[in-house]
């Protein structure tokens, strides 16, 4: 004689639970949000930076024996590549020292601050620019506004360091020809919002500093650019955000299946994973479409 065993009752559909399960997911994205810029951002910039760090040290060793030789250095004929290493700013008032990148847009300023296109090389004749981030991913220019009138700001190079003291910081709204444009005097320019809202892209900080002493030799740089002012977003990162939340909510449809069939318990440990790893992909991407000095 044979017997069966008896079918296992199907866990039964509750429309308030999916209710509830989408809601906390909901949340569970915007908390990444948030973890992204504040949390992991800023171990993601200190590694960039120990790396940016370690690349134009090199370049300054280099620059440096080569200045030994009867030939001497070799001219630069070409700007800079985007994200390459181009100056280390230190800030000793406020204990900072930042890498400066080539390039303003949130791709470079996740890493440290960004150096504007179009503005003249740290170090070298006119208006230097450089845009850092006010609140996520480190935040190295959180404290901008507290700089004064004779505070002195430290920029060292592959030609070598120089000098700037500071002569005016001010919140006001970004004035791209006053702030970005050509000037008489060789100076510094930094700026960050002034905003505490990572979506403002309108009020800034903006610090002012002269050059003490001669500027060195000009080098090519790249050309002036709308998506890298330090206030505007990366366009391209609509395409990552869509097809997180596609992918987002595959993975959320295809948990609910397995919750209505399975083990509650298995279910979480094989879904979640690939819930937080979509939903961290979408938050970065919600990051890149924000100004890039947030």
């Amino acid at each position: 004689m044979t017997t069966t065993e008896a079918p296992r009752p199907a866990v039964r559909f509750d429309p308030k639970w999916t209710v509830v399960t989408v809601a906390g997911w909901l949340v569970t994205t915007a908390v990444c949000v948030g973890l992204v810029a504040y949390a992991l951002g800023p171990m993601l910039a200190n590694n960039d930076q120990r790396a940016a760090l370690a690349t134009i040290k090199a370049g300054m060793a280099e620059a440096q024996g080569a200045t030994r030789t009867l030939l001497g250095a070799a001219p630069v004929t070409k700007p800079p590549e985007f994200g390459a290493p181009v100056a280390v700013l230190e800030i000793p008032k406020l204990r900072v020292q930042q890498v400066v990148l080539e390039g303003a847009s949130p791709g470079e300023t996740t890493s440290g601050p960004g150096h504007i296109p179009g503005t003249s090389g740290p170090g070298q004749p006119g208006n230097s620019a450089v845009a850092g981030r006010y609140s996520g991913y480190g935040a190295p220019f959180a404290r901008l506004g507290e700089l004064a009138r004779g505070d002195q700001l430290v920029v060292a190079t592959t030609q070598g360091r120089s000098v700037y003291t500071v002569t005016g910081a001010a919140t006001r709204d970004l004035d791209e020809d006053r702030d970005y444009g050509r000037t008489q005097d060789d100076r510094l320019t930094l700026v960050t919002s002034a905003s505490w809202w990572p979506g403002s892209a309108s009020r800034a900080t903006v610090v002012t500093a002269v050059l003490a002493g001669k500027p060195f030799r000009p080098t090519p740089q790249n050309g002036r650019a709308d998506a890298q002012d330090g206030r505007t977003g990366d366009s391209g990162a609509w395409a990552q955000l869509v097809l997180s939340f596609g992918g987002f909510a595959a993975a959320a449809a295809g948990a609910t299946l397995l919750y209505r069939r399975w083990r509650p318990v298995s279910t979480y440990v094989i879904t979640t994973p690939a819930l937080l790893a979509l939903a961290v992909l979408a938050a970065a991407a919600v990051w890149r479409l924000l100004p890039a000095w947030a």
